[in-house]
């Protein structure tokens, strides 16, 4: 392998990765803008320990475990099934928007996508 040809190879993998970067950041924002707006009607302290974070090709969630249980409709106890009141604030924003994130990260890499991450390379250098 010529050395121009790794280069080139090695820009492409970083383009990628910036890209990915870029799509789970700002689909990060809309799964929070989601939950936000599902807990319009709560206390803030409560919210407050949310965290969103971007670790290479990785978008991590990060939560208390109470939020968890608002989701979930019935308890299983001792004495059988309890329904119980539930809030969509855990499965549905975050599964709803990972059709998205799969079809971007497959569909939108195009030369288009490419050619703006350099310039935005290029304008932060």
């Amino acid at each position: 392998m010529s050395l121009q040809l790794s280069r080139k190879e090695a820009h492409e993998a970083v383009l990628k990765g910036q890209f990915v970067k870029m799509v789970l950041e700002e689909n990060a924002r809309d799964i929070d803008n989601a939950i936000q707006q599902k807990t319009a009607g709560f206390n803030s302290l409560f919210w407050k320990d949310r965290n969103f974070s971007v670790k290479g090709t990785t978008l991590e969630y990060s939560h208390r475990k109470e939020f968890r249980f608002l989701d979930m409709k019935t308890r299983k106890t001792k004495s059988g099934i309890i329904n119980k009141k539930h809030y969509s604030i855990h499965n549905k924003p975050i599964f709803g928007h990972l059709n998205n994130i799969i079809r971007e990260l497959h569909f939108g890499f195009t030369e288009a996508i490419k050619q703006e991450i350099s310039q935005l390379d290029n304008t932060n250098i």
